[in-house]
């Protein structure tokens, strides 16, 4: 009878209660009766899965050394037999191949052409034709030159003189000699280009035949190497297959070990302790403030009573004078009670307002106002002072889960967290669940999700909470925090609510940064927002104020 659990409305979450006279007794009963219920879930998730999920991961164990000494295998025999691609055409042997065909292919064609000019060079000899190689054909064109100028002007000196006159003079004597020698020359000289055209072409036909004939031998080796690595690359290809069964096979396993950790979160999804029984502060029952008030009301009314009975039964008749009137205001902001006695007050009349004496009542300060219901009991807010030194004294991976916190992220939703809930391009958190949203964070802040990051990136579940509490609560102590066991991921996350909204947040932009709470738990933070209308976003700072140089 002395234990309750009670759901909370509007969330997933279940309070644990006790009622009793002693409460260090009860708070040991609460933190037992939860560890125990965490190790009663563990031992069912272990009986039900444990065993298949240990030889899975066993089998990916040996997968594991199987598939890297394939990879050595595969690279030792791609080095040792030159094999720089999959794809056989980029294989050094088989472009050799292609190479040497397209060489002799051209070669053939330069011998063909070669013995076209040679065939050719020799019907024009037969023909009496002119063949003048390319290096000679200058100094035969200047000899022709020389020697028709030379022609001409015999001939022109023979329309004028006569062959004796011309013998006699000395300057034109040995012009008709010139000629003849002249002729004599050129004759020679073609006769040595018509050799000369002769032997280039046959010498361009010898080179041509001895190339192909040099390319075409190079081709049959060449095509016995092509034999011999044809086979090396069919062995190549059934390693690299073999290697890729085991990579299917680790996959496969890889899936079936997802769908069974999956499966095991449907049935026993995850738990999280998210604040620890502690003392209370102040009773639960008794209710003093209410008593006390109960008590006040009914001495006001006894003296009424008796104040009533005395008049009555006494034989002096009732005074014309105004008596003094009793006004009490009541402060519950303060926790005090004020009685205020204030004789100069007109008496109201039968069916009076208070307003009716032209005096307005005087409106109490904002911490003053009443409010209506019973607030939520609030975790512990944290300054920022604090919170400084407790991230000197954490590890990393601890600061960015702090930070995860610190921007935004509940406790109920970082076990939500996977690694492609980061996007580095943008710079985004993207929290899943029933309160979606993408959480945006500055540069110097995103560098300290790095470990929590790694952590999820090698298929790890994010820390417990209960872990993560722990771990803050080892730091806060190491840091000289007083009452180190209330800094816990929930008291971090209410600081950093309330940070935003004692800077005049919107309540539409606090939903959108921290995601929805619960009507009365929003009613209960509003009343630290400062006075006024909400400022406008671009005043408001997200970032939590943290060292740089921390952790």
């Amino acid at each position: 009878n002395l234990l309750a659990v009670t759901p909370i409305p509007d969330t997933n979450l279940l309070e644990l209660r006790a009622e009793g006279e002693d409460p260090g007794q009860l708070q040991t009963v609460i933190n037992r009766w939860a560890e125990a219920y965490e190790t009663f879930r563990a031992e069912e998730i272990e009986a039900l899965s444990g065993r298949t999920i240990a030889e899975i991961e066993e089998q990916q164990a040996r997968l594991d050394a199987e598939i890297a000494a394939a990879r050595a295998n595969l690279q030792l025999f791609r080095e040792t037999h030159d094999i720089v691609s999959l794809e056989r055409s980029e294989n050094r042997s088989l472009s050799s191949l292609k190479g040497l065909n397209n060489s002799l292919n051209k070669a053939r064609e330069r011998l063909i052409e070669a013995e076209a000019r040679q065939a050719a060079v020799a019907g024009a000899l037969e023909r009496g034709e002119t063949v003048v190689p390319d290096t000679l054909k200058a100094d035969m064109a200047r000899l022709r030159l020389s020697l028709q100028r030379e022609r001409l002007r015999l001939a022109s000196l023979r329309e004028r003189f006569t062959d004796t006159y011309i013998a006699a003079d000395p300057a034109l004597q040995d012009l008709p000699g010139r000629i003849r020698a002249n002729e004599r020359q050129l004759a020679e000289m073609r006769r040595i280009a018509e050799q000369t055209a002769m032997d280039e072409a046959d010498q361009a036909v010898k080179s041509a035949r001895a190339s192909v004939t040099a390319l075409e031998e190079e081709l049959t080796v060449q095509q016995a190497r092509v034999q011999q690595f044809t086979e090396r690359f069919k062995e190549f290809k059934g390693l690299e297959e073999g290697l890729q069964r085991l990579e299917t096979l680790y996959a496969d396993n890889d899936e079936r070990l997802a769908k069974i950790r999956l499966q095991n979160n449907t049935e026993y999804p995850p738990i999280q302790v998210v604040d620890w029984a502690r003392l209370p502060e102040v009773p639960i029952y008794p209710d003093y403030e209410r008593d006390l008030l109960i008590a006040l009301g009914i001495a006001v009314a006894l003296a009424l009573f008796v104040t009533w009975l005395v008049d009555y039964l006494s034989a002096h008749g009732r005074s014309d004078e105004p008596a003094t009137q009793l006004d009490v205001h009541i402060h519950t902001g303060t926790g005090a009670t004020t009685l205020h006695a204030d004789a100069d007050r007109p008496r109201l009349g039968p069916g009076a307002h208070p307003d009716d004496t032209g005096q307005r009542p005087q409106a109490l300060p904002e911490h003053d106002r009443p409010v209506s219901g019973n607030l939520p009991m609030l975790p512990r807010e944290m300054a920022a002072s604090e919170v400084q030194g407790l991230v000197a004294h954490c590890d990393a991976e601890t600061i960015g889960y702090v930070a995860l916190l610190l921007n935004g992220v509940s406790p109920y939703e970082l076990p939500l967290l996977h690694a492609g809930s980061f996007d580095d391009r943008t710079r985004q958190i993207a929290v899943t669940g029933a309160n979606r949203r993408d959480i945006s964070v500055s540069e110097s802040l995103w560098r300290r999700f790095a470990p929590v990051r790694d952590r999820l990136e090698d298929a790890r579940a994010a820390m417990p909470i209960a872990e993560l509490d722990q771990g803050l609560q080892r730091c806060a102590d190491a840091a000289g925090i007083a009452e180190p066991t209330q800094v816990t991921a929930l008291a971090l996350w209410h600081s950093y609510v309330l940070y935003l909204i004692r800077q005049g947040i919107d309540g539409g932009s606090l939903t959108h940064r921290v995601g929805t709470l619960p009507p009365d738990l929003t009613g209960a933070l509003m009343h630290f927002a400062p006075p006024g209308a909400s400022q406008p976003l671009s005043s408001i700072r997200f970032d939590y104020p943290l060292q740089a140089d921390a952790g």
